[in-house]
């Protein structure tokens, strides 16, 4: 009867062993399959050693660690721009958020908006569809603030770096002409004429308005703005804009209470 006992036990547990492994192997294959499934994203990954940029896809769950390290959502030739070798973001900033993770408080009433001398954004006329098309609006303690309104690996343009920009611009062929080259072509978004918009720079420069300090919301259609990081004196602060009817890049400065747009330039 022994005899017997030994054989079938064995057989039992070579069976027992079978199944186990049979269930491991199913669970792993699953799990490889959830991942497969997964929804994928472009990003524009930028590669600190080569110093060059490119398009490569990621699982969703690898994506906000991307974005955490400069990556921008998209393909490359969609989301940013180089000129004379620096890299410029093609749209404008459209974060709630300092790069720590803080909120940046989004205020709506006008008069509380002109009464700041924090960090705050809002959108056009408040509406969040202009959000979508022309980025949020900031003032400029948002865009001096310590912790950060640029990405990681991206920051502020500061006056001189707007003004490397357009030297640069005016050099290329035919001379002259910086807004122009800049301005996105067309008058989907701009008011006509649109004067000079050839967008060779590949900026894309859309006619954002601005916020006036009493909180009034002015020329979005017909003129496009952006901070620098540079103030120019206790309560005011330089900035960029260009206009439909020319195809120049002006510079003005004004109070940081202003709401204006934010473009984002490679560290």
């Amino acid at each position: 009867m022994k005899k017997l006992l030994l054989p079938l036990l064995s057989i039992l547990l070579f069976a027992s062993c079978q199944k186990q492994v049979s269930t491991n192997d199913a669970s792993e294959e699953v799990t490889g399959e959830a991942a497969n499934k997964q929804a994928k994203f472009t990003v524009c990954h930028y590669d600190v050693v080569t110093g060059t940029s490119k398009a490569m896809e990621v699982p969703q769950n690898a994506l906000a660690g991307h974005l955490a390290h400069g990556d921008l959502e998209g393909d490359c030739s969609a989301v940013l721009t180089t000129i004379c070798n620096k890299d410029w973001m093609v749209r404008n900033l459209d974060i709630s958020t300092y790069r720590n993770g803080d909120p940046i408080p989004q205020v709506i009433d006008p008069t509380t908006w002109g009464d700041l001398t924090t960090g705050a954004w809002c959108y056009y006329e408040n509406i969040s569809a202009n959000g979508t098309i022309y980025g949020k609006l900031y003032n400029w303690y948002a865009v001096n603030d310590s912790r950060g309104l640029a990405p990681v690996g991206w920051h502020i343009p500061s006056h001189s770096e707007w003004t490397t920009l357009e030297n640069c611009l005016d050099a290329i062929s035919p001379t002259g002409n910086v807004g122009g080259k800049m301005k996105e072509i067309g008058t989907t978004h701009w008011t006509a004429p649109n004067t000079g918009a050839t967008n060779i720079s590949g900026f894309t420069a859309l006619p954002s308005g601005y916020r006036f300090v009493d909180g009034r919301f002015l020329y979005m259609s017909s003129v496009g703005f952006w901070w620098s990081s540079t103030a120019s004196d206790t309560n005011n602060a330089w900035f960029r804009y260009l206009e439909y009817l020319y195809g120049n890049l002006w510079t003005g400065n004004n109070v940081k209470q202003f709401g204006l747009p934010v473009r984002c330039l490679r560290d």
